[in-house]
């Protein structure tokens, strides 16, 4: 956690919120960008004083809510053109419009919390014709839980994520020989249940 803060905070300090929104913003338009990283930076600056958090969550809210029905106008206007020109394949296509009518609002949900698909989720939405209403709903939802954990959790959790964190450097070495040997004994279980029985 230390690391991403000393990472990302200059920019929040040279920049303020508006790298915060625009970061956040052009994710929903299906552009790679680290504003879910620098939402929790600047949730753990705002906990230490540095910023503030209503701010924060305000503007980040924003963002995330505008950028993702950009996103989703988009891909409605492009869903036309897209299918004419070939611009994707008619199975990849299918497969879209498969996922939105199937999950449909979970999937908005869940997708916030699992990289490349949010970033897609909101022109696929477009793309597959999704109703506005639906869109709406789900977007708001996704959005609201998103904040909750991103924006609001690293703020009431900052004194824990700072103990966590010091203990993990200090006990690092300890923690890999437990995770190597948690790991051998969980292959030497696999191999021996691939044995075949006599």
């Amino acid at each position: 956690m230390q690391e991403l803060v000393q990472e990302l905070s200059p920019l929040i300090e040279q920049y303020g919120y508006l790298v915060l929104a625009l970061a956040i913003a052009i994710e929903g338009l299906g552009v790679p960008a680290p504003g879910q990283s620098l939402l929790i930076v600047a949730s753990y600056l705002a906990a230490s004083g540095a910023l503030s958090l209503p701010s924060v969550l305000l503007v980040a809210g924003a963002a995330s809510w505008l950028g993702n029905t950009a996103g989703y106008v988009l891909g409605a206007m492009l869903a036309r053109l897209v299918e004419r020109r070939g611009w994707a394949k008619p199975a990849s296509l299918v497969k879209v419009h498969a996922f939105i009518d199937k999950y449909g609002v979970i999937g908005l949900i869940l997708s916030r919390f699992l990289e490349g698909v949010k970033q897609l989720i909101c022109l696929g939405c477009g793309l597959a014709q999704m109703p506005w209403p639906l869109f709406l709903t789900g977007n708001t939802l996704a959005v609201g839980i998103w904040l909750l954990v991103f924006g609001y959790g690293p703020a009431y959790f900052y004194d824990e994520i700072g103990q966590a964190g010091l203990f993990l450097q200090r006990h690092q070495y300890a923690l890999w020989v437990l995770a190597v040997i948690a790991g051998l004994a969980l292959l030497l279980k696999f191999i021996r249940k691939r044995r075949p029985t006599s």
